[in-house]
């Protein structure tokens, strides 16, 4: 092992046991080795599963790069080996990696920033994607033969209204 390698954690977390909650602060991201988690938000009492994260997938991420309370909480669906990505590791990785890599990075960095900002202070966007949504799936509706409508309809506009609530629930809490 040469003297530049840095040692990574590895942390062993049984089903059913909390990796991470929304709202606390954090400072690492994980690195799934084997096993499954379930990644969801909890708004004005709701349950809301995001997405179920499998073998290669990194979650927590925005924690090393932001000082910001967690988005979401995380849950291991099965017994799960975790790899935990530090500040710090990922701050000595950067320090030796290639100058373009870095600059893609950094840029990168600036991106999610400016993005999240813009987020924060825009109140109509989320109104516009909204309305916007709405037309599309009008105009793909109305595109159907009128046999075809009521499957689509029935088929998307449930998972339209669940899509829009969840962004919908994510910008109250960036407003909080």
């Amino acid at each position: 092992m040469s003297k530049d390698s840095v040692i990574l954690e590895r942390r062993f977390v049984p089903e059913g046991t909390m990796v991470m909650k929304q709202g606390d602060r954090g400072n690492c991201a994980y690195l799934i080795q084997s096993g499954s988690v379930l990644v969801y938000t909890e708004h004005k009492g709701k349950h809301v599963e995001l997405a179920t994260l499998e073998l290669g997938e990194i979650f927590g991420e925005m924690a090393l790069i932001f000082d910001e309370p967690r988005t979401a909480s995380v849950k291991a669906k099965e017994d799960s080996n975790l790899i935990i990505l530090t500040r710090d590791t990922l701050k000595q990785k950067m320090d030796r990696t290639d100058p373009t890599i870095k600059a893609i990075m950094t840029m990168l960095t600036r991106r999610i920033v400016s993005a999240n900002n813009s987020l924060m202070n825009k109140g109509s966007d989320l109104q516009d994607m909204t309305e916007t949504s709405r037309i599309i799936y009008q105009n793909v509706l109305k595109s159907l033969p009128k046999s075809q409508q009521r499957t689509f309809q029935n088929a998307v506009l449930p998972k339209l209204d669940e899509f829009l609530d969840t962004v919908r629930a994510f910008k109250e809490k960036i407003e909080k």
